[in-house]
């Protein structure tokens, strides 16, 4: 929200006021609310009004437009890419044993999307299923396959399935 300071008519000043945004809620939820049609925002506020203030709201309703969002498959990607085996972002474990947190983030990625990793010989790794909101376009693995074991280094392909959307085909690599 932006906040004008006007004197005869002449724009003099203005400043950002106020920061709306989605944000957990206070019932213990990790997950934003999204609002939807029907739904109440309630403003508070601690400024006192003076004469002459006025204050517009305008709302649009939050869509998905599966035109962009096809465009958009061409951004999704793997990071970091190649993975390296001691990468120094991953976190480190509190005891001796151990190397810490293994991951790689797919991102880009539509609302909902089915990811698919596949070794170059064809044979599927693991499924991962993302439904989320609007604002979140990532996805972890932690490098386990479909049976819970360590997935070896090498060349990877993923399939990323967006129904209603489209398909994107990629290659990342892990590196020991």
């Amino acid at each position: 929200m932006i906040e004008f300071q006007f004197t005869s008519h002449i724009k003099i000043r203005k400043k950002f006021t106020w920061v709306i945004g989605y944000y957990p809620q206070n019932d213990g939820s990790p997950t934003p609310f999204y609002p939807e049609g029907g739904s109440i925002f309630k403003i508070t506020t601690k400024k006192p009004f003076q004469e002459g203030d006025y204050f517009t709201f305008q709302t649009k309703s939050s869509k998905v437009d599966n035109s962009v969002a096809k465009n958009s498959l061409d951004r999704i990607g793997v990071v970091p890419n190649p993975y390296i085996a001691s990468a120094n972002w991953e976190r480190k474990t509190i005891s001796a044993n151990g190397r810490g947190e293994r991951r790689i983030d797919f991102i880009n990625l539509p609302a909902t999307c089915t990811v698919r990793i596949y070794t170059v010989a064809g044979a599927l790794v693991k499924t991962l299923h993302k439904e989320s909101g609007p604002l979140d376009g990532s996805l972890s693995w932690n490098l386990l396959s479909e049976d819970g074991m360590d997935v070896a280094y090498g060349l990877y392909i993923f399939h990323v399935d967006a129904p209603g959307i489209g398909e994107k085909i990629g290659k990342f690599a892990l590196i020991k």
